[in-house]
């Protein structure tokens, strides 16, 4: 297994090469203090340290903080350790550190809207406790894309339901939403009932980022307008119209 450096680490975990987080803001990462070497053997250690991160993350607004948890004979107060994010294509692009010192090293991943997106895996680069003792950890995929929004509107006419939905797509230049082309589905689900149903799937909004659909039925039901996953995107629901 490659052993990682601390220069290596210190070089690329704070992301500054890609942006500053905010002016407050001295740094956006952790630096990887002189204890962590590099990842450990199974023969020579201690059992495991598993990191659990959130693994769907949406980037919809500017500065995106999130927490991993410990778990394992490393989650003790005394324990450094720390984990590198690495992206398949540009390499090392951020990290998540545990120390007892560091006023960053509470496990926190920080997130800028200009973070690579993809799928990328967080890697151990070492753990261990106060008293020498050291832990093999474990690797976590995650899959960072840009955040969408959708929106629906309703009206009836008689036995006449007209749904209109709306796709947006957040925008890391603008730092807001914007209308877009996307592929969706009109669903609905009787009253009463928990379990969505497609009235209309294999959608497009047109380039204003809309699409209409009319259809009779003379019952009330609840509706909804779902957009699909894309490589840059993740799928979500609207908020739910009863007509």
């Amino acid at each position: 297994m490659i052993r990682r450096t601390l220069t290596a680490a210190v070089a690329v975990v704070g992301l500054a090469a890609v942006a500053p987080l905010s002016a407050s803001a001295a740094r956006p990462g952790p630096v990887m203090p002189p204890s962590l070497k590099g990842p450990v053997s199974a023969a020579a250690a201690d059992g495991p340290c598993n990191l659990s991160v959130p693994t769907r993350v949406a980037i919809g607004r500017p500065n995106l903080t999130l927490y991993g948890k410990r778990s394992g004979g490393c989650a003790v107060p005394d324990n450094t350790s720390g984990w590198i994010l690495h992206h398949p294509s540009q390499g090392d692009v951020n990290g998540l550190l545990f120390d007892p010192v560091d006023p960053l090293g509470d496990g926190r991943w920080q997130v800028p809207d200009v973070h690579p997106i993809g799928t990328q895996t967080w890697q151990g680069i070492g753990s261990i406790n106060a008293d020498g003792t050291q832990f093999t950890q474990n690797n976590v995929p995650v899959t960072v894309k840009l955040a969408a929004g959708a929106w629906i509107s309703s009206s009836r006419t008689g036995d006449v339901v007209t749904l209109k939905g709306t796709s947006l797509l957040y925008s890391v230049t603008t730092n807001a939403y914007f209308k877009r082309s996307a592929a969706g589905v009109f669903q609905f689900r009787e009253q009463g009932s928990t379990v969505w149903q497609t009235l209309k799937g294999g959608l497009w909004t047109n380039s204003k980022g809309e699409v209409t659909l009319s259809y009779r039925y003379s019952k009330v039901r609840d509706y909804r307008f779902a957009l699909y996953s894309t490589p840059i995107s993740w799928d979500l629901g609207s908020a739910v119209t009863t007509r």
